[in-house]
């Protein structure tokens, strides 16, 4: 009877496990295919964008023309589209990926299971044979050859315990490690999902900023031209007006409401070189006028600049609360918002493409709260970062829209 179990039950655990097998095997195998083809599609996407990022860096010293600003945001338009195509093919890929998981998942879960029932069957074979003593055996047994074969099989059953012991413990791992990986893809997928509305917002801006060029100019160089000086000098008379306002707060600032200076008490909002620093600096752009730099020539700059491509995203550079979102079009900041981190600090991230988050909305530090752009003052992609001891922060409504204004610190001392 005892022999009987034995050779049956791996018989039956055969034929129930070995076809669900294979066609698991079969669906992983497309599986595996269907998200080889989306890398190869991405790799081909990523050599387009490339290109559209190298042709925006050869066209910005290109001269101000109607045609070559037209060229600037068709090229934008087309790396930012081939942006939301590569998005969605990731997101495509993630789910594949959710879904193989799912399956090795179930796969694995079955075979805990059968390895459990194992289990249970060669344990009660195991009590039955105990229940008999060495002398029953014999009497029981017809040849000594017999008697010999039962005790093997006792020893294979110990034997076969501790193997099905062993793979249920390595299934069970195997099952964490698998669980583990399945979050990481949802959490991945949720990332890439807030990411396409992102780029999807972008997209939209360059297009809409394409049709204001061509209505404000009439699509001819001569209207563009005198359009473009006008808005020179109105940029030039908001951004006087905001340093003298700031000027005054600067005075304002309270050292005791403010943490120590250190580095890394802020992250770097985006990664990427320093293309103009705080304070007064040398430069040809932006508040030449004002009077308290470099013997009166001007150049103060109340934040940094970092380089960016458009859609690059922006991260939040502390725990905090949203306190001020805003688009001022074409002057000073363009699309802004502020951060409130109830330590004292409150930053400002400007000039960008996209915003995708609202007044007051609590986020955290490495949070995704907009994208990179050229919107406002501006002459290409980059993000101005501005820190500000918030006892001096305010926003003020202007009849170009809303402006953040505060005495301004040196980012710098923070990141």
């Amino acid at each position: 009877m005892l022999l009987r179990k034995i050779i049956i039950l791996p018989i039956i655990a055969y034929s129930l496990f070995i076809l669900p097998a294979i066609v698991r095997a079969d669906l992983t195998d497309d599986l595996k295919n269907q998200i080889q083809q989306k890398q190869t599609q991405i790799q081909e996407l990523e050599k387009q964008i490339a290109a559209y990022k190298d042709t925006l860096k050869s066209q910005r010293n290109q001269s101000a023309t109607l045609k070559s600003q037209v060229s600037r945001l068709e090229t934008q338009i087309k790396q930012i589209e081939a942006e939301v195509r590569m998005t969605q093919i990731k997101i495509s890929g993630a789910s594949l990926k959710i879904q193989g998981l799912s399956s090795e998942i179930e796969t694995q879960n079955v075979e805990l299971t059968k390895n459990k029932n194992g289990l249970s069957q060669v344990l009660l074979a195991i009590d039955e044979a105990d229940q008999e003593t060495p002398f029953e055996i014999i009497f029981k047994n017809r040849s000594l050859s017999d008697f010999l074969n039962q005790i093997q099989y006792s020893e294979n059953l110990q034997k076969d315990v501790q193997e099905k012991v062993r793979a249920i413990k390595d299934l069970k791992n195997l099952l964490e490690g698998q669980k583990s990986d399945y979050e990481g893809q949802k959490n991945e997928l949720e990332g890439l999902k807030k990411q396409l509305s992102g780029k999807t917002a972008v997209l939209d801006n360059q297009k809409g900023e394409k049709q204001d060029l061509l209505a404000t100019s009439k699509n001819q160089e001569k209207q563009y031209q005198t359009t473009l000086t006008e808005l020179q000098k109105k940029q030039e008379q908001i951004e006087n007006e905001i340093y003298e306002a700031e000027e005054k707060l600067r005075l304002a600032i309270n050292p005791n409401s403010l943490p120590g200076a250190k580095n890394g008490l802020l992250l770097w909002p985006k990664a990427g070189t320093v293309t103009q620093g705080y304070g007064c600096i040398q430069t040809s752009f932006a508040r030449r006028s004002y009077p308290a730099c470099n013997n009166r020539k001007g150049g103060y700059h109340n934040g940094i600049d970092l380089d960016a491509d458009l859609g690059d995203p922006i991260r939040a550079a502390h725990d905090g609360v949203i306190s001020g979102i805003g688009n001022l079009g074409r002057y000073s900041y363009g699309k802004w918002i502020t951060i409130n981190h109830q330590n004292g600090l409150t930053t400002l991230y400007g000039h960008l493409s996209a915003q995708s988050v609202a007044v007051g909305q609590t986020v955290k530090a490495g949070d995704i709260i907009g994208y990179a752009g050229s919107t406002g003052y501006s002459t290409g992609a980059h993000l101005h970062f501005t820190l500000y001891a918030t006892n001096t922060f305010r926003i003020e409504q202007k009849s170009y829209g809303p402006v953040p204004l505060g005495g301004d610190l040196n980012p710098l001392l923070y990141l």
